[in-house]
């Protein structure tokens, strides 16, 4: 084995950019000696929290409590972590897959004579603590080699839950994408044409959730940005399903409510946003208008809640009592609830769209550093929907919102 390699404390990305220091604490509390997780940064968001290196290439991370991670890897792969990676001490297994593969084996089969070099040369714990999503084949071979096994579904999640400065900021740029990008499509509805049984026509052809769906595509490409998962567009009474993509063929109207719900992923930096808007060709009718002004009412009143130390069950109840006042049913007071908000306040944000802290874990804290994306809405099947959603910071004071520039109420 060619070893360990520690290199100069120089590197592209600050430490104190990701708030590693929460790891240790939560690997004591989960009672494990270390940890140990696979992946890359493109599949596995936790290997780019941890190591910052951007990459397609699988690497093994595992970090002794109290220690400092250590990468895995060989070949080039190697070269690139110490030029680019955070992760100041290597391993070099690049003769272990030079010998498998004089022997017309892959590493990726052979998980039992990897990790048994690795963790033979790095862990002299007891509980050895690995991720809910290390690979099958990677936690039955360490069980077969004796080793006392922990899975730690949501450590990794509970530390990435706390953003630092610069991811904030990274979440912030990814807002500013995602907001001129929905600024782009909701131009292209207002400046739409209004033809026969109410259709959107846009340069004398029907506008559908096709052409929004491109035009957001190309916007966040132009901001170096790209779709996370997908794009919502969920066009009239449609959007009554709140997860509804909206198919290609969806046609657009005039006086219906379009509910656009983007959340791009930042090519480069790797963070997302998550911004919702309800955009409605012409006026709005009294009802979608009454929708409107519910929810908007009901969105100031959580993020009125939303602070350091804050219940999380508190900011949710402050939304519904508002919906509630207005005359709205939601899950939350009424579980057999199917019209007004039939779905959860919001989702904490950052290297994935869905994250801690989760808004369904009643009883636990809001701590400064949060991010979270919330999004009231209202959802009636004579209607469609209503729901707005933006990003905020959570700080000692009032929550910073992140994604500015946009209004909340549209009708164009």
């Amino acid at each position: 084995m060619e070893g360990f390699f520690i290199r100069p404390y120089l590197y592209l990305r600050p430490r104190g950019d990701f708030m590693l220091e929460d790891l240790d604490p939560l690997m004591e509390t989960a009672g494990i000696d270390a940890i140990v997780a696979e992946g890359n940064a493109f599949t596995t968001p936790d290997i780019y929290w941890l190591t910052g290196f951007r990459s397609p290439d699988q690497i093994i991370y595992f970090k002794g409590r109290g220690d400092t991670g250590t990468v895995a890897t060989g070949f080039n792969t190697l070269d690139r972590i110490r030029k680019e990676s955070f992760v100041t001490q290597t391993y070099d297994i690049t003769s272990l897959f030079t010998d498998l593969m004089k022997q017309n084996k892959r590493a990726e089969d052979c998980p039992d004579v990897v990790y048994g070099d690795i963790l033979k040369k790095l862990f002299t714990g007891k509980v050895l603590g690995v991720p809910d999503h290390i690979p099958a084949r990677v936690l039955v071979a360490l069980q077969k080699m004796g080793y006392e096994i922990k899975v730690v579904p949501n450590l990794l999640k509970d530390a990435r839950a706390t953003k630092s400065d610069t991811e904030i900021k990274a979440i912030k740029r990814a807002g500013e994408a995602t907001i001129e990008s929905v600024s782009q499509v909701v131009q292209m509805i207002g400046e739409s044409k209004i033809g026969p049984n109410k259709v959107l026509l846009n340069q004398g052809k029907r506008l559908t959730a096709h052409d929004i769906k491109l035009a957001l595509e190309r916007a966040q490409l132009e901001r170096s940005a790209e779709s996370a998962e997908d794009t919502i567009v969920a066009v009239g009474k449609k959007a009554f399903d709140w997860h509804y993509l909206g198919l290609s063929s969806d046609v657009l109207k005039a006086g219906e409510p379009v509910i656009i719900d983007v959340y791009p992923r930042l090519k480069l930096d790797r963070y997302v946003a998550d911004v919702t808007r309800t955009v409605v060709r012409g006026p709005l009718t009294e009802k979608v208008r009454v929708m409107y002004d519910s929810v908007m009412e009901a969105s100031a009143a959580a993020i009125d809640a939303l602070r350091d130390g804050a219940m999380i069950d508190d900011v949710n109840m402050a939304c519904f009592r508002v919906l509630k006042a207005h005359g709205f049913d939601s899950r939350r007071l009424n579980p057999s609830a199917t019209e007004g908000m039939t779905h959860g306040l919001g989702h904490g944000i950052g290297l994935e769209v869905h994250e801690n802290p989760s808004l369904y874990r009643y009883t636990n804290r809001f701590s400064e550093g949060h991010v979270v994306a919330i999004e009231p809405g209202v959802y009636l099947k004579a209607v469609g929907g209503v729901r707005v959603e933006n990003d905020y910071a959570v700080t000692k004071g009032k929550a910073k919102r992140l994604t500015l520039g946009l209004d909340d109420v549209i009708s164009v």
